[in-house]
């Protein structure tokens, strides 16, 4: 072990990962113990997950990312949404109960905010029934990119972006 390292504990010996950021597609290196771990990237600072390899990493303890096994347990329990989320975006889609599903709270209350709005407003409307309508059709279509989106993806796009629509 190097111990003239610039990470003190991390083995400078250790070859380090090459890979592209999902987001802007620069070349970043990371260091090995850094697989699983969420990380930013220093050029666009979009959040993503970095690839575990073959072997299981050593975790140089850092208190502002989380362990390589904290980090697989909450992709594994945010993936096992998916399909609860999918289903329920096609079956009650208007009422944005797949939002709630995946924690998207504030895209959630809109959703059945407009859908219930237009059900109550709905008379007085020269569109009657127009806003329950579209939020049933984005449903319908979220729930189809949820049920159709690798997992992998799935939890990049929905659980470290919290990109709440389509």
């Amino acid at each position: 072990m190097n111990d003239n390292s610039p990470n003190p504990g991390v083995d400078a010996s250790v070859r380090p990962m090459q890979l592209n950021c999902p987001h802007c597609q620069a070349i970043l290196t990371v260091h090995p113990s850094q697989a699983g771990l969420v990380a930013d990237c220093p050029k666009c600072s979009g959040k993503f997950h970095v690839p575990v390899p073959m072997a299981k990493p050593w975790n140089p303890g850092k208190t502002n990312v989380y362990s390589n096994d904290e980090a697989l347990s909450e992709s594994r329990e945010f993936i096992g949404k998916k399909n609860a989320a999918g289903i329920c975006g096609l079956l009650l889609g208007g009422l944005g109960v797949h939002k709630f599903i995946l924690g998207l709270n504030n895209a959630g209350f809109i959703m059945l905010a407009v859908s219930v709005g237009g059900v109550i407003l709905g008379p007085c409307l020269i569109f009657p029934l127009f806003g329950p309508m579209i939020m049933g059709l984005v449903g319908l279509i979220e729930g189809i990119i949820y049920l159709t989106k690798p997992d992998d993806e799935f939890y990049q796009t929905y659980a470290i972006e919290k990109k709440e629509w389509f």
